[in-house]
């Protein structure tokens, strides 16, 4: 099963037809390397990408030349679906990791809407919660303190990756530097750096290089304050009303 498949698979139940379709659209992956870019931004939007195996983001840049991570994109994620109706990218997207990636003609969805009312309803669903990573991301950056900041986008990182991987808290996979994160999160790397140091000291977890060790859990989800329903893959009931028109 392609990983594209099971993601539109958390929202709504397919048909044989339907997975023919998204497997399809999954046949020619291409290797790409560490830092590799994808696109420059104000480029024309024509081709985007499914994640198939590592990380990546998308980047702005400012109006004073300074650049800010917009979407940290796990495996799985459609890279560029925000922008598919753009004429021009609005961002820059690279390569965080080595990995292998699915060229996806924006195009295609179109072909995805006209073929089938729930794999629509189920981009739909992946765009919202694209939409709702930022907007959780801007609430805790403002009401939250920069360590909850860190532990809580950490956690969410956890959970988005147990979507797609057997992943235990303990010890799970976040190859982002510390400036990057800085970036992501709208702190400096020696902010970040303080942080990372204190909580090794208070034994709550340690930064590794391309993992994250945790040694006491309850205490981290208690100061991240995590309420992940904003990840949650309930459509409101809408399979039931898809279900009933097939």
């Amino acid at each position: 099963m392609g990983l594209f498949q099971s993601s539109m698979e958390r929202y709504v139940d397919l048909s044989e037809s339907e997975i023919q379709l998204l497997a399809s659209f999954e046949q020619t992956p291409t290797a790409v390397k560490k830092h590799e870019l994808l696109w420059r931004g104000r480029t024309k939007v024509g081709e985007l990408f499914i994640l198939q195996k590592g990380w990546a983001c998308t980047i702005r840049d400012s109006l004073d030349g300074e650049q800010q991570v917009i979407e940290l994109l796990l495996p799985g994620d459609v890279i560029g679906l925000r922008e598919f109706t753009f004429s021009r990218h609005v961002t820059e997207a690279s390569m965080i990791t080595m990995g292998r990636v699915q060229p996806f003609p924006h195009e295609n969805i179109v072909d995805i809407i006209e073929a089938s009312t729930p794999l629509a309803i189920a981009l739909f669903a992946n765009i919202s919660r694209q939409e709702a990573l930022l907007t959780e991301r801007m609430l805790i950056t403002c009401h939250h303190s920069a360590r909850a900041q860190v532990l809580h986008f950490l956690l969410e990182t956890f959970y988005r990756l147990k979507k797609v991987q057997h992943v235990e808290l303990a010890a799970f996979e976040f190859p982002v530097s510390q400036r990057l994160l800085g970036n992501i999160l709208g702190l400096s790397p020696v902010h970040i750096n303080r942080i990372f140091k204190a909580l090794e000291l208070d034994r709550v977890m340690k930064k590794h290089r391309n993992h994250i060790e945790v040694y006491n859990p309850p205490q981290l989800i208690a100061e991240a304050e995590f309420d992940g329903e904003y990840l949650s893959d309930d459509v409101n009931g809408l399979k039931e009303r898809l279900a009933r028109l097939r």
